[in-house]
């Protein structure tokens, strides 16, 4: 066999293991950023909800207010206009604190779609690593063998 065929074959073989590490670490890469992701989506998650509750807080003060004010005033502070501008005012907050819970549920949604699709781009490039890897390697020693490396010279 000739000695710049076995340096060849070494060589295709070391360039394989490049790729297929490429490969890896290309997926190890979309992990992360499936991780980093999730983290970021969990955060908007987190300040959607914390929303919701300074609604909730904020619908109750205004609440709050508009009773004492009526008993102040001397009027029945669960009736006629003062009933009435309270159940707008809840009705207010409600459909703010509604808006939150969607916004949660949509981030955590967002969230986990991007994940799932950064954890699919990972697998795929770790495919195609290996693939890539297989198929050099051999066509690299189809091309040595075709250049009349592997006769006996």
């Amino acid at each position: 066999m000739n000695p710049w065929a076995v340096v060849a074959v070494i060589s295709s073989i070391g360039k394989a293991y490049a790729t297929y590490q490429q490969g890896m670490a290309t997926k190890a890469y979309y992990d992360a950023k499936a991780d980093e992701a999730l983290l970021k989506y969990r955060d908007k998650e987190i300040t959607a909800k914390e929303q919701g509750v300074k609604v909730l807080k904020e619908t109750n003060d205004n609440l709050s207010e508009m009773i004492a004010k009526a008993a102040a005033s001397g009027i029945m502070p669960m009736e006629g206009s003062a009933a009435t501008a309270q159940i707008a005012s809840l009705r207010v907050g409600s459909e703010e604190f509604a808006i939150s819970l969607i916004n949660q549920e949509l981030m955590q949604n967002l969230g986990l779609i991007e994940f799932g699709n950064l954890k699919t781009a990972g697998k795929n490039a770790k495919q195609a690593g290996i693939m890539r890897a297989i198929f050099g390697l051999g066509t690299d020693i189809g091309t040595i063998g075709q250049a009349g490396g592997y006769e006996k010279g």
